[in-house]
């Protein structure tokens, strides 16, 4: 089992790399969506390119936060299974 979570793992600075690379991705994305917002009054046909920067940006920064605090990510869903008769008594 050991061997296995060696071998599929991503090694330390390769995480690091990877992690650089998304955060600075995000960040262009913030700059795109910096520099068309002023634009949309007097562009409304931007609207629709300003809406998918904007989701894609969303979803890049809820992808870091899932891997950068997996507990936090998956604690709705254990909410969900959580039985009321297994929390502890007040």
């Amino acid at each position: 089992m050991n061997t296995a979570m060696n071998t599929t793992a991503i090694a330390q600075p390769d995480f690091d790399t990877i992690l650089v690379s998304e955060l600075e991705m995000l960040r262009a994305g913030e700059e795109r969506l910096k520099r068309l917002y002023p634009q949309l009054s007097k562009k409304p046909k931007l609207r629709d390119l300003f809406l998918s920067e904007l989701s894609a940006v969303k979803q890049r920064a809820q992808r870091l936060h899932a891997i950068l605090n997996p507990y936090e990510a998956f604690e709705p869903l254990a909410r969900e299974f959580t039985s009321p008769q297994l929390r502890p008594a007040a």
